[in-house]
């Protein structure tokens, strides 16, 4: 059985928050995978990060990539999961004003969605929770 699904903490203003990222359909992994091989054959550099990749993104870019992964992520409360963006609209707006804790929230989507992808010598091997 595939799995789907997998759980991270953060930290959010100092307090641990639990969040579960859902690896998206193939339509929308296939367009977050275009866009970062795009800006990887900009970007030989063999030292290039998916943070260095995703500070290259044009403003519509960026938001079409954080949109889809943020869609792709829910937050978990005592009254269960909640979604943290659905469509274009927050589903948990505590996050809608911190950066840091989306931009953490994107870098672990894309690394789990695209995870096996690359292989050890990809973009990116290590979970972004480990760097």
């Amino acid at each position: 059985m595939r799995i789907i699904t997998k759980d991270i903490t953060l930290m959010i203003d100092g307090n641990q928050q639990k969040f579960r990222l859902i690896k998206p359909d193939a339509f929308s992994g296939v367009e977050i995978l275009r866009l970062l091989m795009r800006l990887q054959d900009q970007r030989p550099d063999e030292n290039s990060s998916v943070l260095d990749l995703i500070t290259s993104l044009s403003a519509e870019e960026l938001r079409s990539v954080m949109t889809s992964c943020l869609n792709h992520i829910s937050v978990l409360l005592p009254a269960g999961p909640n979604p943290v963006m659905s469509g274009m609209e927050w589903g948990y707006p505590e996050l809608k004003h911190d950066t840091v804790s989306c931009m953490k929230l994107v870098l672990e989507e894309i690394a789990w969605a695209l995870e096996g992808f690359f292989g050890d010598g990809g973009p990116d091997s290590q979970p972004a929770s480990s760097r």
